[in-house]
């Protein structure tokens, strides 16, 4: 799988297949664990999605955090996880 971030893509039609999403597994902020891990983590689960689709590339990569924060409850642990999307594509030669 080709993960394409500068979207130069010279001598290649690119035929998008659509916009998929993935993200790493939840965990807390002061997590032992780097966000470079769950950085990869969200994206290997993206490629998968991508394989799925039986796409050969993914462009157009975006990284975000999501948050999941319980305030009701007294000693809740605020939770957050890296998510990841992309454009899967077929790649036919130009």
């Amino acid at each position: 799988m080709r993960i394409i971030y500068d979207n130069d893509i010279e001598g290649v039609k690119v035929v998008p297949i659509g916009r998929i999403h993935a993200a790493s597994g939840w965990h807390g902020r002061r997590s032992a664990v780097t966000q470079e891990f769950y950085k990869a983590k969200a994206l290997e689960n993206l490629v998968d999605v991508a394989e799925d689709c039986d796409a050969d590339a993914i462009i157009e990569v975006d990284y975000g955090v999501d948050h999941a924060d319980d305030g009701d409850l007294p000693g809740a642990a605020t939770l957050q996880r890296v998510s990841v999307s992309g454009l899967a594509v077929k790649l036919m030669r130009a």
